[in-house]
């Protein structure tokens, strides 16, 4: 089994160090390869054209789709942020990958605009409710990482985590993994 993770700076894990990463936690708590291929500030545009070689490439199982909040702090829209979302599961089930969508954790910094003035904090709440309709809809499999999240699990930005959020996302993902595969 193996799970490439594609997403921005929530998969890639901002300013903190490989082996305290979420992801690195969660390779060694399933004992499965956990590929990260997260690239800070990336959008679901950047995903998306880099994910078919990402396939290619590391050959995986599984895959978890993690992305969106760069979109958002940019001010697209949320039918743009889906649909490449959408257009990543269906390359991925094409490759017999099984898709996980994971919805996007808030932002607790809540006085921050994007950039066409909208309040962040907002637009998030607003695109993760859409995206957990979108995803129940194609009945497409998803980690809604809002369960639980805390704000003491952010770094001061509001918005990456820190090293007990990097820790409270392995342990999310490793107590849905077996009830979803």
């Amino acid at each position: 089994m193996k799970l490439l993770c594609i997403g921005d700076s929530l998969t890639f894990g901002y300013e903190t160090a490989v082996s305290k990463k979420w992801t690195s936690l969660l390779e060694i708590e399933l004992n499965i390869d956990v590929i990260n291929f997260g690239i800070n500030g990336d959008t679901t545009s950047g995903m998306l054209s880099r994910f078919m070689a990402a396939i290619r490439e590391f050959k995986p199982t599984h895959c978890l789709i993690f992305g969106g909040t760069n979109d958002l702090w940019f001010g697209l829209n949320d039918e743009f942020i889906i649909s490449n979302v959408y257009a990543m599961c269906k390359q991925a089930s094409y490759f017999n990958v099984m898709p996980l969508v994971g919805i996007p954790t808030p932002c607790y910094n809540h006085n921050e605009l994007n950039v066409i003035g909208e309040n962040y904090s907002e637009r998030i709440k607003k695109f993760q409710e859409l995206l957990i309709q979108f995803c129940s809809t194609k009945e497409i499999k998803c980690i809604n990482f809002n369960e639980g999240i805390d704000k003491d699990f952010f770094m001061e930005d509001g918005m990456h985590y820190n090293e007990k959020g990097h820790v409270f996302m392995m342990n999310l993902v490793r107590e849905k993994w077996h009830g979803l595969f």
